[in-house]
């Protein structure tokens, strides 16, 4: 049978495999894979990979799509470019709606599938009994997870982040619980920080008459590593399976270790940032300002290492695209900064080209691990016959100076700026339609779809 596209001359990397070969790709799926170009099918358009690398798709576990909240049907359009153009095809929003979470996904869905690039799956944050009690409609929507923001309350409050106590993450994780004992594959994602530790810790700087100090040294790490420490408890106590977002902190990989070694559920994300920035640069004040913090270089080895080793088994992005009009003042500034775009180029960098990873590896925690965990496997983050032919073409050789302006991001800066990165994305595919070539986005948007998670009752994966 004829395919639609034949990709050849390219060495083929999932998370288990990596050969010289092609695929051939037939109404958005993968029909076959080779190592000789005579035992490909003919196609109507055959693509020469001219012996470069070829990726599955990113899923990026970790994105927020309207924050800052500018107009959503803007960021669904630039933000989904800057995924596209980064090789993520599939996004993890983080909903945000504590007036009725099951119909602001309706209708968050309806407007992201008329103006996104790539594909799209939830998770929600919890903020009430109302929103615990609207969880197994979440599930059954197709959201595999929840999501407890544990330290946005009382002075640290954000708009639509009214806060949560222990009370909340308690009833919560007990009712994610119920649901994966029968189970079903979903689990509770938490952003591990001790607000009350940081509030007293901020009222002693605010003392300071120098301003000498980084936002990390604010909010120390003493703040997550206790906050780390006590959802793990409560996961073992309650057998909630727990996804830690975003890890920045050294000690973060042990700790998660010690717990799966004690049969404790729980599984670590960090994401690239926190692998190669520090507290102490230039940008690290205000511009690199996140919550958690950016912390120092044997923070950012340790978690290297931690992915290395399987202790930390996804990157995701975090993706918060803040413009320099809302980082002007230290402590007013937003929290976040652009990222997905910049996510593949720094992985394949600072961890490919520096010999800290392989690309299987990098494969395994960018595309393989977040599909499989998020319930979108095998349909994404593989590259497999039946699979969605969601495909990225790779140069491992090319450099490339880092510039805001040529990112496709509605943020007007990057804290990569300059940097000089070896290995870039130079094509991608979505459901075997190229959005993305050397640079330039090549469909309209509209293509991105959202997809619920497959959440029948099994085992969950480790």
């Amino acid at each position: 049978m004829q395919a639609d596209t034949v990709i050849h001359n390219v060495t083929v990397v999932t998370h288990d495999r990596t050969f010289m070969g092609g695929v051939a790709i037939r109404d958005g799926k993968i029909t076959a894979l080779a190592e000789r170009p005579d035992e490909l099918p003919v196609a109507k358009e055959a693509i020469d990979g001219r012996g470069r690398h070829l990726i599955p798709g990113l899923v990026d576990a970790h994105m927020h799509l309207h924050y800052p909240a500018n107009g959503l049907d803007e960021n669904i359009r630039s933000e989904t470019a800057s995924s596209a153009a980064g090789g993520v095809t599939t996004l993890i929003h983080l909903l945000l709606a504590p007036d009725g979470l099951l119909r602001r996904a309706h209708e968050f869905v309806e407007v992201y599938e008329k103006n996104a690039l790539v594909d799209l799956n939830m998770t929600a944050a919890i903020f009430s009994t109302d929103d615990v009690t609207a969880i197994p409609d979440l599930i059954r929507f197709g959201m595999p997870a929840v999501k407890f923001l544990i330290p946005y309350r009382g002075g640290e409050a954000l708009e639509g982040m009214p806060g949560i106590n222990d009370g909340i993450i308690y009833l919560g994780m007990r009712k994610i619980a119920e649901l994966a004992a029968a189970g079903h594959p979903v689990f509770a994602r938490v952003h591990t920080e001790n607000v009350e530790i940081f509030e007293a810790r901020k009222q002693e700087f605010l003392k300071r008459k120098e301003q000498d100090f980084q936002w990390g040294d604010v909010r120390d790490k003493i703040c997550e590593i206790d906050s780390l420490a006590h959802c793990i408890h409560l996961s073992a106590q309650l057998k909630c399976p727990l996804y830690v977002v975003h890890m920045t902190v050294g000690e973060g990989p042990a700790m998660v270790a010690k717990a799966r070694g004690e049969g404790v559920d729980v599984i670590a994300e960090t994401c690239p940032q926190y692998l190669v920035l520090t507290k102490n640069e230039p940008y690290g004040r205000i511009l690199g300002k996140v919550n958690p913090p950016l912390r120092d270089r044997w923070d950012n080895e340790q978690l290297w290492e931690g992915l290395a080793n399987g202790s930390v088994s996804v990157v995701g992005s975090d993706h918060a695209p803040c413009k320099k009009v809302h980082k002007k003042e230290f402590w007013s500034a937003h929290v976040g900064m652009a990222a997905v775009e910049t996510m593949l180029p720094v992985m394949l960098s600072e961890g490919v080209a520096r010999g800290r990873l392989s690309l299987q590896k990098v494969v395994e925690v960018c595309c393989h691990n977040p599909a499989r965990i998020y319930g979108l496997a095998p349909r994404k983050g593989t590259i497999a016959v039946g699979s969605d032919a969601d495909l990225v073409l790779v140069d491992l050789e090319k450099k490339v100076t880092v510039d805001h302006r040529k990112l496709h991001t509605s943020a007007d800066y990057c804290v990569y700026d300059g940097w000089v990165m070896t290995g870039w994305p130079v094509a991608t595919w979505l459901r075997g339609t190229r959005i993305m070539d050397e640079g330039a986005i090549t469909a309209r948007p509209g293509l991105g779809r959202w997809l619920a998670a497959d959440l029948a009752p099994r085992g969950r994966p480790s």
